[in-house]
C-alpha cells in the first residue's frame, strides 16, 4: 500500500513539473497568392497513464484540427510520458484563438495554455 502511495506521488509531481514547461509553438505562415493562411502546433506534456488528458477548450475559435498526435519518451514502455502535438490550421487570420485544457481524472480542469502564450 505505501509503494502505492509513493508512486502515485512520484507521478502527480512529475505531472506537475510537466505543466511548467507548457508552451505554445511558433506559427509558421504559407503563402497563398493573395492571403496568408496560417498552421501552427500547440505541445503539451502528456502521460495517458495517469488518467490525465488534455482537452480543446469550446472557447477555441478561428481553427481547424489537422492533428493530434503523441510522442513517447520512451517507445514501447507502458505508459510512459510523453508530449502531445495538437496541430491547427487557422481559418481567420484576424481572430481566432486556442485554448487547451487538462482534465483530471474526476473531470475538473488541472491547468490550461492559449495560443496567445
Amino acid at each position: 500500500m505505501e509503494i502505492n502511495i509513493i508512486f502515485v506521488s512520484l507521478l502527480v509531481l512529475a505531472l506537475m513539473a510537466g505543466i511548467n514547461s507548457i508552451s505554445a509553438q511558433d506559427v509558421n505562415a504559407n503563402i497563398n497568392d493573395t492571403e496568408a493562411y496560417y498552421s501552427f502546433t500547440m505541445a503539451v506534456p502528456y502521460n495517458a497513464g495517469t488518467g490525465y488528458h488534455w482537452e480543446i477548450s469550446p472557447e477555441s475559435h478561428g481553427v481547424e484540427v489537422i492533428s493530434i498526435n503523441f510522442v513517447e519518451d520512451y517507445p514501447g514502455t507502458l505508459g510512459s510520458s510523453g508530449t502531445g502535438y495538437f496541430n491547427f490550421h487557422v481559418i481567420d487570420n484576424d481572430d481566432y484563438y486556442v485554448k487547451l485544457v487538462l482534465i483530471s481524472p474526476n473531470g475538473g480542469i488541472v491547468s490550461e495554455t492559449d495560443s496567445n502564450s
